[in-house]
């Protein structure tokens, strides 16, 4: 009867992790809006703040040239050397067929330097500008007349986007368009609206979700925490797979626990703005936490207590977050609202991503797999961080954000979980039928006997 039970109580744990894997799996790859660019608009997107406005217009290479009556090559290298080359006349052409304005009043663009997206095929010149006009409040409403590359061919459309204006709780959009220009009707009027409490929250959900969802940094951070919580570590074994999935749960549940309480003390703190830091500073702080929580998988320092690196990065990670929201001038009200948002937003995402890549790591932990993965995985990511120290602190670019972004953006990152959790089930099974799996930790009660069955 017991070896029925113990049976049937593993087949539910395996069919919970399944169903942990499949909900992540759905909650990323469930399409979101689309993405702004489609390689054929121009875009003019705009930024309002309490220091006044500014943005960026955005155009396809493709049309660019052909409107200039230059050839610009879709390579990155030759296409900086064009436009740079033609850098004038770009800027004058946009000058000519973008105006913003209230009333009779055109305001004075300053466009400078430039971007370059998306590289290759369907790649933007991105002409950052800044409104030199000062306000007294925030302009809620303003004309805008936008008709570069429409006005030499009418069967294309141009785009507005407000990318951030916090008042109307409009953080970070980059794909809902806000405005259609035509050849037809090139002048509208921007109307912004203010926003309720619930609203600035709902948004701020969004702008925590995709942070993570776009973080490379905070997955890294979050894959160095969850290497060893199917293990133990204790100084005369070294690491050993964890009695069960409820104690390496325990371990995981600590980590999120710690993670929101360092966020919620960032909340507290610059909502109200009693200390806030800037991003210069909380950067290198947060990149380093990374740094250090995977040296610990390979030299523990505060054995089985994982959940202080991420007390620490959750801290310094809403604090720099508060800083963003005071240099925008919002008062304490709104900064609460923005940052108790982003928290719940950070805190869903996170979860997510703890259901899709926990599974394999407790399916893996008793294998002869286990233990040399996450030494070479903890110090691939201790390079990484370290890469992004030294930009961050030195300026020294290693393009490792480039290389990260690659496995990690869209879907390739969700196919390499699952491709992985697959890998994970078949090793265990491979090693059980082999009689290999490794000893786990034991759990007693106290008086020494076992608790529960190992899996």
């Amino acid at each position: 009867m017991r070896r029925s039970n113990v049976a049937t109580r593993r087949h539910r744990w395996q069919g919970l992790i399944g169903v942990f894997t499949v909900v992540a799996a759905v909650v990323i790859a469930f399409p979101g809006p689309a993405a702004a660019h489609a390689g054929e608009e121009t875009y003019l997107y705009v930024e309002i703040d309490d220091d006044g406005v500014e943005g960026s217009v955005q155009y396809p290479v493709a049309d660019l040239g052909a409107v200039l009556g230059i050839e610009i090559p879709q390579d990155e290298s030759g296409l900086r050397a064009a436009v740079e080359a033609n850098y004038e006349s770009i800027i004058s052409y946009t000058l000519r067929h973008t105006e913003l304005g209230q009333g009779d009043l055109s305001w004075e663009l300053e466009f400078v330097d430039y971007e370059v997206l998306f590289p290759g095929l369907g790649s933007y010149v991105v002409l950052p500008f800044v409104v030199t006009d000062s306000f007294e409040t925030p302009p809620r409403e303003f004309f805008v007349e936008f008709d570069p590359v429409i006005e030499a061919r009418p069967d294309k459309l141009n785009f507005l986007v407000v990318d951030s204006d916090w008042r109307s709780a409009t953080l970070d959009n980059e794909a809902e368009y806000f405005l259609v220009f035509t050849a037809e009707e090139p002048r509208q009027v921007v109307s912004v609206d203010e926003t309720s409490w619930g609203e600035a929250i709902t948004s701020g959900i969004g702008l925590g979700i995709d942070h993570i969802e776009v973080g490379s940094d905070h997955i890294l951070f979050m894959l160095a925490l969850l290497l060893p919580t199917g293990l133990v570590f204790a100084s005369a074994v070294g690491w050993r797979p964890t009695h069960n999935l409820s104690a390496s749960l325990v371990r995981v549940v600590k980590i999120v626990a710690s993670f929101t309480l360092g966020h919620a003390i960032a909340l507290v703190l610059g909502g109200v703005g009693s200390f806030v830091i800037s991003l210069d500073v909380a950067e290198p702080i947060v990149i380093g936490s990374i740094a250090l929580a995977a040296l610990h998988n390979l030299r523990p320092v505060f054995s089985n207590r994982e959940w202080v690196f991420a007390l620490v990065f959750g801290l310094f990670h809403g604090l720099g977050f508060a800083g963003l929201l005071a240099d925008l001038g919002l008062d304490g009200g709104n900064r609460i609202f923005a940052l108790l948002g982003f928290n719940i937003g950070v805190e869903l995402g996170q979860i997510a991503l703890i259901a899709l890549i926990f599974p394999a790591l407790h399916i893996l932990r008793r294998t002869r797999v286990y233990l040399p993965l996450m030494t070479y995985a903890s110090i691939l990511v201790f390079v990484v961080a370290m890469g992004w120290v030294l930009d961050a602190v030195f300026g020294v670019d290693l393009n490792f954000d480039a290389a990260v972004e690659l496995v990690l953006r869209g879907s390739r990152g969700l196919w390499i979980a699952l491709i992985f959790t697959g890998f994970a089930l078949v090793t265990y099974r491979l090693e059980k039928s082999g009689g290999r799996l490794l000893p786990v930790e034991p759990a007693a009660d106290r008086r020494g006997s076992a608790l529960t069955p190992a899996d």
